[in-house]
């Protein structure tokens, strides 16, 4: 456990190592806010360069694109069993709940502009509402351990940032700002805070150094958080040798181009406003009876004795060519297409050869950067584990949100997802290189080669939240297509009773129902219509008409014309003939036999 002695000999020794580096971001972030002390001629109305600041413009476009895609969580199963594939499944969502929860698709625009404007990320992780929490720290007050550059995660790594004694008292820590800047310290005097983070130990310590060199410091917070791996990131965006930014090279074209400019807007001006010279005439003495006035005022100036001369300056004929040449340049070497700025080349005649060549002038870039923060966001989820392990082992917790293939709530008990730290994590982009719209365009073809199914496509989407739902959806849209055309056929073919299909349309032109559910309802009451049609007892429905006035129903064979009236005759003869066949006589007592 180091004292604060020890951090603070630390500290100085990393700020020596890393002030050339950070002298270069330095020069980047003054750049790109617009602050970059330029040494220009005197031209009136302009405070900054004016020309066009293609490195802002470079580090937007570039950090957009490259955090415009979300990258895919995948947790590997120890072995092949449907219990391991699920704890698997929920430690992937766990992930992508932490994610979301703390807005961290967000902060991935910050760290990819870190990336491609200083050549660095920093992020640090903290334990906040029983889950990690993500804060991206400036590069320019990062202090890495010199060693593993390779791995996201540092040995130990120090952050510098000054505070005033005023904010310091204001939190809590007046005791400390008083020993390290002294009992009579104003509230605006600046401290420098000294934060130092390791595999055990997190440290703060405030810092003052007096105009005579000594130091003064004192501990404003001290412990050992007990993880066994630092809580911090650190990726660099090397060169060959040393960590190099994606515009560091153009800073120097930027100034030559923007003192260009500078004098050919003062030629310009001179040009309009030219300046002017008193000549005397032979044997006189030339002077002004008012003036010498400014070309600018409108005045006019009265001499005697003399003549006004005007010189106009004009520009050298290769300026303008110059200063193009500069910023193409500055294209050129930052990886700068005019299509960043709304413009197109002047030698592209497709949309297919444009995309081509800004395929070819920032693909690479945006994969090497991506995969840079996907190995970054890979070891952070394993911290976060490690936290979750230390912190809330035992406990069961809840995450609202996800990200986009896993948009539902979770449930896990870190103790039980994480199986003691091994968490077998990773992380990728869907097609490192590519951004949101070149994603889509790809995805699409892949489906329609048949080398990708719709599913795998929809998980990968970044437009799709919960790809299982999209699948269900799409397949009940495909099946109340077919039922309405079903429906359409057999009401067009007559199989349909005119007041059932008017009952399905009612119930769904009113908003009532769903195609689905009025077909449904539809046939429902025509079955309880029918229930209760077969539980009506015989001569009810005679009985009912009576009763309402209605006349009663048909006598089957009965018939309302002249021929139906003979074949009831004939009918009723035949029977009578029957009858006598069957009489017999009489007996004693006047009965008949039969």
């Amino acid at each position: 456990m180091l004292g604060k002695e020890a951090i603070c000999d630390l500290y100085g020794e990393r700020r020596r190592h890393y002030q050339p580096v950070l002298a270069g971001m330095q020069r980047v972030k003054q750049s790109y806010e617009g602050n970059l002390v330029v040494n220009l001629p005197e031209v009136e109305g302009f405070s900054s360069p004016p020309v066009p600041n293609l490195l802002q413009q470079g580090v937007d476009q570039m950090g957009g694109r490259i955090a415009s895609v979300i990258p895919e969580i995948d947790v590997l199963p120890y072995r092949a069993s449907r219990t391991e594939e699920r704890r698997a499944s929920t430690a992937s969502r766990v992930f992508g709940g932490w994610w979301a929860m703390d807005r961290l698709p967000l902060k991935m625009h910050l760290r990819a502009r870190h990336l491609v404007g200083y050549g660095a990320n920093a992020t640090v992780l903290n334990w906040k509402d029983h889950r990690p929490c993500w804060t991206v720290r400036s590069p320019l007050n990062a202090y890495p351990a010199p060693d593993r550059r390779d791995q996201p995660i540092p040995r130990d790594i120090i952050f510098a940032y000054d505070h005033t004694v005023g904010q310091l008292r204001a939190d809590g820590y007046g005791q400390a700002a008083t020993i390290a800047a002294g009992a009579d310290a104003q509230d605006s005097e600046r401290l420098t805070l000294v934060e130092y983070l390791d595999a055990q130990q997190h440290a703060l310590v405030v810092l003052a150094i007096d105009s005579w060199g000594n130091r003064r410091s004192a501990f404003l917070e001290n412990s050992m958080h007990g993880l066994g791996v630092t809580p911090a990131t650190y990726t660099e965006r090397t060169g060959l040798e040393t960590l190099t930014g994606q515009f560091d090279q153009m800073i120097s074209m930027y100034e030559a181009q923007a003192t260009l400019m500078a004098l050919e807007i003062l030629a310009v001006q001179k040009g309009i406003f030219p300046d002017t010279y008193l000549e005397s005439r032979p044997g006189e003495v030339a002077s002004f009876v008012d003036g010498p006035h400014d070309g600018r005022t409108g005045m006019v100036s009265v001499v005697q004795g003399g003549t006004i001369r005007e010189i106009n300056p004009q520009p050298g004929y290769l300026t303008n060519p110059t200063i193009d040449r500069l910023e193409r340049n500055q294209r050129v070497t930052g990886g700068i297409p005019p299509e960043f700025g709304g413009e197109a080349g002047s030698n592209l005649r497709t949309g297919r050869r444009g995309d081509a060549v800004l395929s070819a002038t920032i693909d690479m870039p945006i994969a090497f950067a991506q995969q840079l923060l996907a190995d970054s966001l890979e070891a952070e989820n394993e911290v976060g584990a490690f936290m979750s392990l230390v912190y809330d082992a035992e406990s069961t917790r809840t995450l609202t949100k996800g990200l986009s293939a896993s948009n539902r709530p979770v449930t896990y008990t870190p103790k039980v997802v994480f199986g003691g730290g091994k968490t077998s994590c990773s992380v990728s982009f869907p097609a490192a290189g590519s951004d949101i719209n070149t994603l889509i365009v790809s995805l699409g073809q892949r489906v329609g080669l048949g080398l990708m199914s719709k599913r795998t496509a929809a998980k990968i989407d970044p437009y799709v939240d919960n790809p299982e739902f999209e699948h269900d959806t799409l397949l009940a849209e495909g099946l109340e297509t077919a039922m309405l055309t079903g429906l359409q056929q057999q009401a067009s073919s007559g199989q349909i009773p005119p007041d059932t299909l008017a009952r399905i349309m009612r119930l769904v032109q009113t908003d009532k129902m769903e195609l689905a559910e009025a077909v449904q309802k539809v046939q429902e009451e025509a079955q309880e219509q029918r229930e209760a049609q077969e539980q009506t007892p015989p001569g009810a429905d005679a009985a009912l008409a009576s009763l309402s006035g209605e006349p009663p129903p048909a006598i089957p064979g009965v018939g309302e014309g002249p021929g139906d009236l003979s074949q009831m005759l004939g009918s009723l003869r035949m029977a009578g003939a029957g009858m006598a066949n069957t009489v017999g006589t009489r007996n004693a007592q006047g009965a008949v036999r039969v």
